[in-house]
């Protein structure tokens, strides 16, 4: 369940950076929003690493 709720967050993180993006194309991109998008999917990358590990 933590896994699938890190995922939404994660894609609800890189719809953020696409918003913008979009809106400021012209500004760069908030730290405070690449930091957390990198975070977020690290974790999601842990987590179904040590899934695929915990099945073989």
């Amino acid at each position: 369940m933590i896994v699938i709720l890190t995922g939404l967050a994660a894609i609800t993180s890189l719809v953020t950076c696409d918003v913008f993006r979009v809106l400021h194309p012209e500004k760069p991109l908030p730290r405070a929003a690449a930091y957390a998008t990198a975070a977020l999917l690290s974790v999601v990358v842990i987590s179904v690493v040590a899934q695929l590990v915990r099945l073989l």
